[in-house]
């Protein structure tokens, strides 16, 4: 995501990751200790032994987007503490997917649970989780009460998707088959509940009309799917090297993502060049359909241009 051009109301993007990463530790930088400590570890800021870390421990996407689009109505600093309520809605969201989907590694280094057990992990899932929801109710407080109501909800609405989505992709490993109308619903809630709600909260905290909070998070929920159909390829054919984790795990899990949807469909191997087209086209249209909803608002064009870099990240990643 190198080369974003800067302006007044558009910060570039990597300088705009690093003031929502300083705010993030800012605001937990009064805990400490005990279970603080293990969320530390999963933010990225410690390492196993609890010594610091110099990293942001993550690719800080939902934030990002929170702020850009608050930028294309305001600025991108009216919206700083609902990003960092979103990075670590997310944060909590990963603790308990490594434990659900059994996974030891998460960039490149042990996952909490592997390193502090279970019941420890999922203990520190719910303090980042309680967080989220504090800091979001500081950064709302200056809103006006009717928009601040409107924040909590859109917050809320999120978390309860992503989850009733979680729900689901656990449950599709017991099937046999699993439709592609199945599996978006899934993807959009698991997924594209939580980006769609980034860019609803920054336009919301940047002063969007209300019709337009709503366009916005039809388009995070959108590029949510494009990010999700990625992020399924790469579990299927990534390069562990890069992605930090091994690949074919999804697959022997008996895990209902979009590469294997897509080759049940058609009767087709998994590993079949026809099968990561298709995965690929799918991924684009989503994409595509993000900006054009995008396009419907009256976000700032530099804004429009930054949000429409890291969709394009979104598709291009290779971890």
């Amino acid at each position: 995501m190198q080369g974003l051009a800067a302006s007044p109301a558009v910060p570039a993007l990597d300088a705009l990751r690093d003031r929502i990463a300083h705010r993030m530790r800012e605001t937990l930088g009064g805990f400490d200790g005990g279970v603080h400590d293990l969320v530390a570890y999963h933010l990225g800021w410690r390492d196993e032994h609890g010594r610091p870390v110099d990293a942001t421990g993550g690719k800080m996407l939902r934030p990002a987007l929170c702020a850009l689009a608050a930028s294309g109505y305001g600025r991108a600093d009216d919206a700083t503490d609902a990003a960092v309520a979103l990075e670590l809605l997310h944060a909590f969201s990963l603790v308990h997917d490594d434990i659900e989907d059994g996974d030891r590694q998460r960039r490149h280094r042990p996952a909490l649970w592997a390193v502090a057990g279970v019941p420890l992990a999922i203990n520190a899932g719910d303090c980042l989780f309680a967080l989220a929801h504090r800091v979001l109710h500081d950064g709302v407080s200056q809103l006006p009460p009717a928009r601040a109501m409107i924040a909590l909800r859109i917050f809320d609405d999120a978390c309860l998707r992503m989850i009733e989505g979680q729900h689901f992709d656990l449950e599709f490993e017991s099937r046999p088959l699993v439709s592609r109308e199945a599996y978006e619903g899934m993807s959009a809630g698991k997924t594209g509940a939580l980006i769609g709600a980034s860019l609803a909260l920054g336009g919301l905290c940047g002063g969007a009309p209300e019709h337009e909070v709503r366009a916005l998070r039809e388009a995070g929920v959108e590029a949510g799917l494009a990010f999700q159909a990625v992020d399924d390829a790469l579990a299927a054919w990534g390069d562990p090297a890069v992605t930090g984790k091994p690949a074919g795990n999804d697959a022997a899990r008996g895990k209902k993502s979009l590469p294997a949807v897509v080759a049940a469909e058609r009767g087709l191997p998994l590993d079949d060049p026809a099968v990561r087209a298709k995965v690929t086209r799918i991924a684009r249209g989503h994409a595509d359909r993000a900006r054009a909803l995008l396009r419907d608002t009256s976000l700032a064009v530099g804004a429009r241009n930054a949000i429409d870099e890291v969709i394009t990240f979104m598709l291009e990643r290779e971890a």
